[in-house]
């Protein structure tokens, strides 16, 4: 298999599915956007091995829930991202936006584009509704065997290896990267459970480390391009992805990437492809960047993923969990469960 951290790493030519991101084409891109004045030099970087631009694109609201199926939102959304493409090359969605239909817009707008400037990451995790696989927790309140109109998570090997593929399906197009979306779930379920946090953080890594083996075997196989990473609510973030002071329920950026480099070993690689961490990072939550108490974690996980070499993708940087004082509303209880850190109408 390539060493997919080797600089000269190729784009393979031929049809849409087989395409990626190179590091030529994304070089490309980053020189083209800087010549025409839309990237300030400060704010070209780099994501693994790829030139990419600081802003990306988030799908999240790329389809609204509810009116995903509709044309005319469909070819909105799809005219959005298309603007957006011309200045950013870093798209970042999910099996879990608009039940799929957010990767499918992004697989549509993608062609005819030149695919190898282009990052596209993905996230599996969450289970769709109406199943149930082996080894889902619960999300949210309910408890106990609980039923397919339930939300459940999934990390297991099983589970992974189909929804990358059924991403792959949806995009038409290969991922460059694939992240687990909130493994820490698991936490939370054991948390209500009231499962000692030793042997919670045990089972959690023990999770990571099979589901890691089998994001490396397709790496191996060309399913996913480049790497693969992890998308969470990490120890110097303030708030747990359940919305509470963020402790039992965080992952350990250092452990986690243990947890590559022994799947790694497992698989007979001598270097994992875990490459990339995503987290949420605002003028409110800020720990990523400060740190938190010397209690916690004083050291900010984004100094951290440096010292590892691994690159930082940050989530919601203008709307913000509430906090203590500030909030606009409990969650499920009306008004907005985030922050919008921006003026509703311009100064």
């Amino acid at each position: 298999s390539h060493d997919l951290f080797s600089p000269g790493h190729p784009g393979r030519p031929g049809r849409h599915q087989d395409a990626m991101a190179t590091v030529e084409g994304t070089a490309r891109f980053v020189e083209r956007v800087l010549a025409s004045g839309r990237l300030h030099p400060s704010n070209a970087r780099r994501l693994g091995p790829f030139a990419c631009t600081a802003l990306g694109f988030g799908a999240y609201r790329l389809v609204p829930e509810g009116s995903a199926t509709g044309a005319a939102t469909a070819a909105t959304a799809s005219g959005a991202l298309t603007r957006a493409l011309d200045s950013v090359n870093v798209i970042d969605t999910s099996s879990h936006y608009a039940f799929g239909h957010s990767e499918r817009v992004i697989g549509a707008t993608l062609h005819g584009r030149p695919r190898d400037e282009l990052i596209v990451c993905t996230k599996v995790g969450h289970v769709p509704r109406g199943e149930m696989p082996k080894g889902a927790v619960p999300i949210g309140a309910h408890r106990g065997a609980g039923t397919t109109s339930d939300d459940w998570h999934c990390i297991s090997p099983t589970f992974v290896d189909s929804e990358v593929k059924a991403c792959t399906e949806r995009l038409g197009t290969k991922p460059d990267f694939v992240f687990l979306h909130n493994p820490e779930y698991l936490l939370s379920a054991r948390m209500q459970e009231k499962v000692p946090i030793a042997d919670a953080w045990d089972e959690m890594y023990q999770s990571l480390f099979e589901a890691f083996k089998i994001l490396e075997r397709l790496c191996n196989d060309g399913i996913i391009t480049s790497g693969y990473g992890v998308s969470s609510n990490f120890l110097s973030c303030m708030f747990s992805v359940t919305g509470l002071p963020n402790l039992y329920e965080s992952l350990v950026l250092d452990r986690v990437v243990d947890a590559a480099a022994s799947a790694a070993r497992a698989e007979g690689l001598q270097k994992h492809r875990f490459q990339v961490a995503q987290l949420p990072l605002n003028a409110f939550e800020n720990g990523a960047v400060l740190g938190r108490t010397p209690g916690t974690q004083a050291e900010g996980d984004c100094s951290m993923a440096q010292r590892l070499g691994v690159s930082i993708l940050t989530n919601r940087p203008i709307n913000a969990l509430p906090m203590p004082g500030v909030s606009t509303g409990d969650w499920g209880r009306g008004g907005n469960s985030y922050l919008q850190l921006r003026e509703a109408k311009p100064m």
